[in-house]
């Protein structure tokens, strides 16, 4: 597969040629080395895409001839990780692996056992991790990284959704084998490295979701969202 650049939207991806600067050239340039005549894809994340050969490069910049464009429509059924703020690197690592594994969008959850806390720039910081990410698995779609959610702001959001999954080690029904329904949106709500707590589990189940678990071994709070996405994946003929 091509290796993928970002631009920004609004980029005219009818153009003769684009030109990729910032973050996403200096990557191409100076770590990738990129030469003359190379054969790329450029995306604005939003499923635009087209594909080039580099014909100018410049010290900030490239240029690439385009030769053909197209647009990935988003998904008629998405897959939204609720993910408890984690410890450090463990919210990059999360991010990283449901980003690789095809999820839709990632809603920032402060659950009662959450250490860390996000802000302005740790937000900042998911983003610029699902981009990096999308680049590395050849997405044409960046998910979504939305704004931190409370467990009372996160009830009101899935209450009236039907595929809600609360993963918890001590369920009795698996993700594998509860039924899902293949014409709405899924949610998979991830605990801290903690736990869940009673409150949030009860919580959850008086709104409508599910708690279902994964398999006998218990994951860790940075895997088993990507776990389970890729279970759903696989179940909805994603994968």
């Amino acid at each position: 597969m091509l290796t993928t650049f970002f631009v920004s939207e609004g980029t005219s991806f009818s153009a003769n040629q684009i030109e990729v600067d910032g973050d996403e050239a200096h990557h191409g340039v100076n770590v990738l080395r990129l030469k003359e005549a190379e054969e790329i894809k450029i995306s604005d994340g939003a499923g635009n895409w087209a594909i080039g050969k580099v014909n100018q490069i410049g010290k900030k910049s490239f240029t690439v001839e385009i030769s053909t464009c197209g647009f990935d429509p988003a998904p008629k059924q998405r897959v939204v990780a609720v993910q408890a703020i984690l410890k450090n690197d463990a919210n990059k690592e999360a991010i990283d692996f449901l980003t690789q594994v095809g999820i839709d969008e990632i809603i920032p959850w402060q659950s009662q056992h959450s250490i860390g806390k996000i802000d302005n720039k740790s937000l900042s910081k998911w983003q610029n991790t699902a981009r990096e990410s999308s680049r590395q698995s050849r997405r044409t779609r960046i998910p979504v990284i939305a704004n931190t959610l409370s467990t009372e702001n996160l009830i009101s959001k899935i209450k009236d959704f039907e595929n809600v999954f609360v993963l918890h080690e001590a369920a009795e029904n698996r993700l594998t084998q509860i039924e899902i329904n293949q014409a709405v949106d899924i949610f998979l709500i991830v605990g801290p490295e903690g736990g869940l707590s009673e409150f949030e589990v009860n919580t959850f189940v008086a709104a409508g979701a599910k708690v279902v678990r994964l398999g006998e071994s218990v994951l860790r709070a940075a895997n088993a969202g990507a776990a389970a996405t890729s279970v759903v994946m696989s179940r909805t003929g994603k994968w």
